[in-house]
């Protein structure tokens, strides 16, 4: 977590540049991108485009448009510093406990599963089950070349929608205790999410911008257009004591250095 604040203090210094960018967007007018920080510029290019997309249409992941510009933003160093963070706390956290199994829920195209299991097979770690889950099916797919990049590992995968219980098949795979990690799944899910993903979980690791002051910022109002659920810290703390007695905001201290509204980094532990 020090490491990842002083990479956002360095790199990224404040947050309202981006919420007054996107504020201009919201009012149709024009942002020069070139004034923003660079690791600003692909988050703004998507913002504007989903303005553009959905003032006459339906939002398509699928488009070639937003394909690119996605592409840019996945790869940019907003994105690219989150995955550095995650799977430098998993394997810590591995390093420091024994784990039984490792669940990661919504895989997507699996770059972070791919980074994860780099940094695992580094670490001599690879002896521990790992599982991948996706709403959507090509989460088979995304198991299947890990299976082939990495023989040594025990990687399965299933088709999960998080609105609804785990699948029975899933549940028995678990070996405790359960490390559980997802990232920006929520957002789509809802934090009603939380209670479908809790049974599983020894610990759990949510990376989603959890609001803080229960205010929306213009960039919330612009990715609202496109289905993404504007999530309140409080409430997802709710639903977690449910389940976990112990729930830690870990990135504390760059959300005071660098003006954040949000926590981005969340860990709840069983007793």
């Amino acid at each position: 977590m020090a490491r990842y604040r002083d990479a956002m203090v360095r790199e990224f210094t404040d947050w309202q540049p981006l919420e007054d960018a996107a504020a201009n967007l919201l009012q149709g007018k024009a942002v020069d991108d070139r004034q923003l920080l660079p690791a600003y510029r692909p988050l703004v290019k998507l913002m504007r485009l989903i303005v553009k997309v959905t003032e006459k249409s339906v939002w398509d992941w699928a488009s070639p448009e937003v394909m690119k510009v996605f592409q840019e933003v996945a790869s940019g160093r907003i994105y690219t510093l989150f995955s550095e963070v995650i799977v430098e706390m998993i394997t810590s956290i591995m390093q420091q406990i024994t784990i039984g199994t490792l669940l990661e829920v919504g895989a997507g195209p699996g770059k972070l599963t791919a980074d994860l299991c780099q940094a695992m097979a580094t670490q001599q770690l690879e002896n521990v089950p790992l599982i991948i889950s996706d709403q959507s099916p090509t989460v088979v797919e995304t198991a299947t070349r890990l299976r082939q990049v990495y023989p040594s590992f025990d990687i399965t995968d299933f088709v999960w929608n998080l609105r609804e219980d785990a699948p029975q098949e899933l549940q028995t795979k678990l070996k405790p205790p359960v490390l559980v990690f997802e990232r920006f799944c929520l957002a789509y899910a809802g934090c009603q999410a939380i209670d479908t993903i809790a049974p599983l979980a020894d610990i759990f690791i949510i990376v989603d911008d959890l609001s803080l002051t229960g205010q929306k910022a213009s960039y919330d109002k612009i990715y609202e257009k496109i289905g993404s659920q504007f999530l309140v810290f409080e409430e997802a703390r709710k639903h977690l004591e449910k389940s976990f007695a112990f729930i830690h905001t870990c990135d504390e201290e760059t959300i005071q250095a660098i003006n954040a509204p949000v926590t981005s980094f969340v860990m709840a532990v069983k007793p």
